[in-house]
């Protein structure tokens, strides 16, 4: 499996909110009751990225292979 990384895309004050897969360009979101609480956020989103199963579509991989050269 290629490295991959959880980039955040998205902040409601300084709590992260929603963020994706720079690999499989999954999304994940902070669930509504978490947006003020930035721990917890920073702690589910982690999770979500962690027990995602990455399977990158083929234009995504070579977007990211375009990036390197």
């Amino acid at each position: 499996m290629p490295d991959r990384n959880l980039k955040i895309a998205r902040f409601i004050g300084t709590t992260p909110s929603v963020a994706y897969c720079d690999l499989c360009k999954l999304i994940f979101r902070v669930r509504p009751d978490l947006v003020h609480n930035e721990e917890e956020a920073k702690r589910q989103l982690k999770k979500s990225f962690d027990e995602h199963d990455c399977k990158p579509e083929e234009a995504a991989v070579n977007d990211a292979l375009e990036h390197i050269k």
